[in-house]
């Protein structure tokens, strides 16, 4: 977390979860331009959930989700 946001309680995304129908390896790219860390969760080709992440810290990763969760609720996807 910023050193802005370690005293807030509530914590929101700045936009909405955007959506792209663009292949596996084009947005892992576009995140690994763009994004400090990551928490990637995905459905593999034997149907099971999986993650790949570079957050090491659980509470971090539960915060990540946890974040990603309240966005979908507050208004959904935003396509591309």
């Amino acid at each position: 977390m910023s050193d802005d946001t370690k005293d807030n309680n509530v914590i929101y995304l700045n936009k909405r979860l955007e959506f792209t129908a663009e292949a596996v390896p084009v947005v892992c790219k576009l995140a690994g331009e763009t994004l400090k860390d990551v928490v990637i969760l995905g459905e593999s080709r034997d149907g099971s959930i999986k993650m790949i992440t570079t957050q090491p810290d659980v509470a971090d990763i539960l915060f990540y989700i946890e974040s990603a969760k309240f966005a979908i609720m507050q208004g959904g996807l935003e396509d591309e």
